[in-house]
C-alpha cells in the first residue's frame, strides 16, 4: 500500500493560527492523515486513531520529538532531553520516580499557598476598570508556583520564566529559532539547577527537588541529566500549560457571556467549565511520535522513521465523540478528551494545571463583574505546540 495523504494543514497560516478547527474538520472528513506544512510531518486528525497512536508506544516512539526538531537544534544538541522523549522501559522508571514525588498529596498540600498567592495577584487589581490577564495573573501565578515548589529563590523568577519562553519557543514548528538566545539559556539554566541539586543532595528541604532528587524505586534514583530533564519538562508545562488553560478558558467564556454568568452565579461549575475549555480550546494542539515500522492506518501506510503528529485539538474536535463539537457547553460529558495526552505518556502535571486553573478561575469570577474582553479580535501566538492570546485585555468590574 502506499500513503495516502488528502489534506494539508499550513499550521503557520494566519488563518489557521487565527481559527484552526475548521482545517481540522477538513482533514478528519478527507482522510486518516494530513501534510502538516511547513514541516512535511504527516498528523493524525480522527479520534479513534490519536487514541491508537497514543496507546501503540512500541510502534509510535517519542523519538518523534527528537526527529522533529530543525537540523540546527540536532546540531546543537544544548537542550536537556525530556520524560516525553524517553519510550519504555527507561521512560517507566523515570515516570515513577517522579510519580512518588510529585505525588496528589504534594499537589493538595500546595493549595493554601497557592490561594494566597493567587489573592495578593487579585489584591492588586482591586478597583481596576481593565487589566490584561496574563501579565496580571496567568504568567506570574504558575510561573511562582514552580518556582516555589522546585525552590527557585524570588530573586531569579524572572530568569525562570525567560528560561521557561526560551525553550517552549524552541519547540514551536516554523519559529525561527535564536541560537544564542537558547544556548545562553540552557548554560544558565544547567548551572543554576546544577548547583541546586547538588545543594539538596548534602542538606534536603521541603520542595519538590529535594524529593526528586532522593526519590528510589527499587533502589535506584534519577541521573543527574534525568533529573535536569525532569525541572525541564516541569519549567515548560507547569508554565505554559497553565497559562494557555486559563487564557483560553476566558476567551472562551468572553465569547459565551450566557454561561459566563452561568458560571460567576454558581462556581461549582468551575471544574466542568476547567474540562469543557480544555477539550474545545486545549493549550496543546499536538504531540511528536516517530513510526519505527512501516504502519497501516484505515488503509493508509505511515513509513518507518516518519514524524507523526497526532492531533490532540482536531481530536477533541471529532464529532465521532463528542456530538455537535464546536459547541462549548460546560455542562457537556467531556470523558476521554485528550488535553493532557493519554496511557503512560499522560501529562504528569494535569492535576496541578487543573488546580491552579480552578483556583486561578474562582478568584476571577468571583471578584469581577461585567467581564468582557477589551478587542474582540484575539492575537493568538505563532505556536502550532502551544495555543495561547499572545496577550488578553480584559474590562470588568475588580472588587
Amino acid at each position: 500500500m502506499e500513503t495516502r495523504v488528502f489534506a494539508e494543514l499550513d499550521v503557520t497560516s494566519p488563518e489557521f493560527i487565527r481559527h484552526p478547527y475548521p482545517s481540522y474538520a477538513r482533514a478528519r472528513r478527507a482522510s486518516p492523515l494530513c501534510r502538516i506544512q511547513p514541516n512535511q510531518f504527516l498528523g493524525v486528525s480522527r479520534y479513534h486513531d490519536v487514541v491508537r497512536v497514543l496507546h501503540d508506544s512500541k510502534r509510535f516512539s517519542n523519538s518523534g520529538y527528537t526527529a522533529s526538531r530543525p537540523a540546527q537544534r540536532q546540531d546543537l544538541d544544548i537542550m536537556p532531553p525530556m520524560l516525553v522523549e524517553l519510550d519504555p522501559p527507561r521512560h517507566g522508571k523515570v515516570r515513577a520516580l517522579i510519580v512518588r514525588a510529585l505525588s496528589p498529596r504534594t499537589v493538595a498540600e500546595f493549595e493554601p499557598r497557592l490561594r494566597k498567592i493567587t489573592d495578593e495577584l487579585m489584591a492588586s487589581l482591586h478597583g481596576e476598570s481593565e487589566f490584561e490577564l496574563l501579565s496580571a495573573l496567568a504568567i506570574p501565578l504558575p510561573m511562582i508556583v514552580i518556582a516555589e515548589l522546585l525552590g527557585v529563590g524570588s530573586e531569579r523568577r524572572d530568569d525562570f520564566r525567560r528560561w521557561a519562553d526560551d525553550f517552549a519557543g524552541a519547540q514551536a514548528i516554523g519559529a525561527a529559532l535564536e541560537t544564542e538566545k537558547l544556548q545562553r539559556s540552557t548554560q544558565e539554566f544547567y548551572h543554576y539547577f546544577g548547583e541546586r541539586m547538588e545543594e539538596r543532595r548534602r542538606e534536603p528541604r521541603g520542595d519538590l527537588l529535594s524529593q526528586l532528587v532522593h526519590a528510589e524505586v527499587d533502589g535506584e534514583r534519577l541521573s543527574a541529566e534525568e533529573l535536569l530533564s525532569v525541572v525541564t519538562a516541569l519549567l515548560i508545562g507547569g508554565n505554559e500549560t497553565t497559562t494557555s488553560l486559563v487564557a483560553n478558558t476566558i476567551v472562551t467564556l468572553t465569547d459565551h457571556p450566557e454561561q459566563l454568568a452561568e458560571v460567576q452565579e454558581n462556581l461549582a461549575l468551575i471544574p466542568a467549565l476547567v474540562e469543557e475549555a480544555l477539550r474545545f480550546e486545549p493549550p496543546a494542539h499536538c504531540i511528536f511520535r516517530q513510526a519505527t515500522t512501516d504502519v497501516e492506518l484505515e488503509g493508509a501506510v505511515i513509513p518507518r522513521g516518519t514524524v507523526v503528529l497526532p492531533l490532540l485539538a482536531s481530536a477533541n474536535r471529532d464529532e465521532s465523540q463528542f456530538p455537535d463539537p464546536d459547541r462549548f457547553d460546560i455542562h457537556r460529558d467531556t470523558k476521554g478528551h485528550l488535553a493532557f495526552g493519554l496511557d503512560i505518556h499522560f501529562c504528569l502535571g494535569a492535576a496541578l494545571a487543573r488546580m491552579e486553573g480552578r483556583v486561578m478561575l474562582e478568584a476571577l469570577l468571583s471578584r469581577t463583574k461585567n467581564l468582557k474582553r477589551a478587542e474582540r479580535d484575539v492575537a493568538w501566538t505563532p505556536s502550532f505546540f502551544i495555543r495561547a492570546p499572545q496577550k488578553l485585555v480584559l474590562r470588568a468590574q475588580v472588587d
